[in-house]
């Protein structure tokens, strides 16, 4: 590394200086056991939506632009193997993760998808020969940074200022990425500012028809995470008041922070935020989750028949009938982008099927004459009830208004993968081996899921990431 200029002592910290100190200060040792256990989990069950994401067409497209842009062989790409240059592997691998939108989920003032730091710290905890202890110390603390942000920025949130949510992981991975690198608060300021100065990104790619590159966005920002960072450790500097200062992050971007509460320093009894994400069960957008489940529950009650049905009643909290998810132009999605964000097609495909898993967004589903009628008699719906609950939690319920008068109804306060309505073991493992077994065979799967379980006992990353692909 770079030395960098030495900053004048009678400087106040600026509040990039504190979040770097923050994310320093977390140290293996001192998580609580829950913390680490939750850890574990949401890496298995991130990878496993990695494989999921494989054979996608932004899996391909991915893979053959980090073949042309070559790069050293330091990081291991999932699922196919070899090796590119971490900021290369992060970005696809921050792809393939991202592609089924099942990984987990955070909402507060602004969402966010937090498994996306996972990419990063693979690739830079493998260039950097780091220990499983490493890495589970940097996640805590990249998601620490990105779901803060999403508490504590945005006036009244980046969504409504025109922003997507994955703006806030700039800052997240770029800390995550320096922190593997070397144990320098200061430096880890610098390639947060270097990345905040130029990630931020525009909510239009997850508006209207959604385009394959929402697969990308986190990723593309985990990639310039860990460039700012390589730019940091060669010492080069960025404006560390890129928050506080008059042309800042906080006033040109979010509108306002809460700065004390953002670098507020982890105190004795710190409820990590990483305990407070959501775990999916079905790949599609968080706000549906809910209904899917009412929906899935009334098909195992008593499949009714769809010409018996009058009409179907969607109830959300008033925040999700604001989102594209419910416009009116996702009533027929076209795409599996757009119908994976279609409050519409996703509770109607699993009343029908019973079920919402990559099966129910094929080509076929999304042209069923059947589905089409259902979903022309669908109604979106706020309720109050849920209001209350919101944003700790996107809850839904379904009416079924049947043509001889009667209504059936089943309600989800709590959507399934909710830290009060948590999945059980088995329906974790049904989705990991779901996605990672057609990939890498049950026996290799079963491998990596125990190194994940037991990586506190891994002194070099490359024993894990060599069970990332098949060999």
């Amino acid at each position: 590394m770079n030395a960098l200029p030495t900053k004048p002592e009678l400087n106040a910290p600026t509040v990039l200086e504190n979040l770097a100190g923050l994310v320093h200060s977390v140290r293996y040792d001192e998580l609580p056991a829950e913390v680490v256990t939750t850890a574990k989990a949401l890496i298995v069950d991130t990878l496993g939506c990695a494989y999921g994401g494989m054979h996608s067409d932004v899996g391909t497209a991915v893979r053959r632009m980090a073949a042309d842009c070559g790069g050293s062989a330091q990081s291991t790409l999932i699922g196919i193997g070899g090796k590119t240059s971490a900021a290369l592997a992060a970005f696809v691998n921050g792809s393939l993760l991202r592609y089924l939108d099942s990984n987990d989920y955070y909402f507060a003032r602004d969402p966010a998808h937090p498994s996306g730091n996972l990419a990063v710290a693979l690739a830079v905890g493998e260039r950097e020969h780091r220990s499983g202890k490493d890495l589970l110390a940097a996640l805590v603390a990249a998601y620490e940074v990105q779901l803060r942000l999403c508490n504590f920025a945005g006036e009244p949130s980046l969504w409504r200022r025109g922003w997507h949510h994955g703006t806030n992981a700039q800052f997240s991975t770029a800390a995550l990425a320096a922190r593997l690198s070397w144990d320098d608060p200061l430096r880890t300021a610098h390639a947060m500012a270097i990345a905040g100065t130029h990630q931020n990104t525009l909510a239009q790619l997850q508006s209207g028809a959604v385009s394959m590159i929402k697969a990308t966005a986190e990723a593309w920002i985990a990639k310039a995470g860990v460039e700012a960072a390589l730019l940091a450790g060669y010492g080069v500097t960025g404006p560390l008041p890129l928050m506080e200062g008059a042309n800042g992050w906080a006033a040109s971007v979010a509108g306002h922070v809460d700065f004390e509460a953002l670098a507020a320093p982890i105190s004795d009894g710190h409820r990590y935020y990483l305990l407070e994400t959501s775990v999916k069960p079905y790949p599609a957008v968080a706000t549906a989750l809910a209904p899917i489940r009412a929906a899935i529950e009334l098909h195992r009650a008593a499949a009714p028949r769809p010409a018996d049905i009058e009409k179907i009643v969607v109830h959300l909290p008033g925040f999700a009938l604001g989102t594209p998810s419910a416009h009116p132009g996702r009533r027929y999605p076209a795409s599996i982008e757009s119908a994976q964000h279609s409050f519409y097609y996703c509770t109607v495909i699993a009343l029908l099927d019973g079920a919402c898993g990559e099966a129910q967004f094929s080509d076929a589903r999304l042209a069923d004459a059947t589905l089409r009628e259902l979903l022309a008699r669908t109604e979106l719906a706020e309720d109050s009830t849920l209001n209350d609950l919101w944003p700790q939690a996107a809850g839904g319920a379904v009416d079924l208004h049947m043509r001889d008068g009667t209504v059936r109804s089943h309600r989800c306060p709590y959507p399934p993968g909710h830290p009060r309505f948590p999945l059980d073991a088995g329906e974790l493992a049904d989705k990991f081996y779901g996605y990672a077994a057609p990939v890498l065979s049950r026996r290799r799967a079963q491998a990596l899921h125990d190194a994940v379980c037991s990586l506190e006992d891994c002194a070099d990353l490359r024993d894990l990431t060599e069970l990332l692909a098949v060999p």
